[in-house]
């Protein structure tokens, strides 16, 4: 729940660290990641750390940042209320 919660109060952006619990807790959780020069993509949380790798090993291309969708924040907001850390 403290993740959920610290990724609402960080407006829906997932850093490393959180990645990876989200990937243990939370594995189907599709999550958009927005890159240097590609178009965004829609990936599991479970699969995202080697997409991620992958295609920066591939094209040379870099994530600039990982998010939940804002339709997904907007219902984790709903469900969970306003939170702050």
């Amino acid at each position: 729940m403290k993740l959920l919660k610290d990724i609402i109060n960080n407006w829906g952006f997932v850093d490393s660290v959180q990645l990876k619990e989200l990937a243990v807790h939370f594995p189907n959780m599709e999550l958009i990641i927005k890159w240097g020069q590609a178009p965004r993509e829609r990936v599991k949380a479970s699969q995202i750390a080697k997409h991620i790798q992958s295609v920066e090993d591939s094209t040379g291309d870099y994530c600039r940042e990982v998010f939940i969708q804002s339709t997904e924040y907007r219902k984790l907001k709903e469900v969970l209320g306003e939170v702050n850390a």
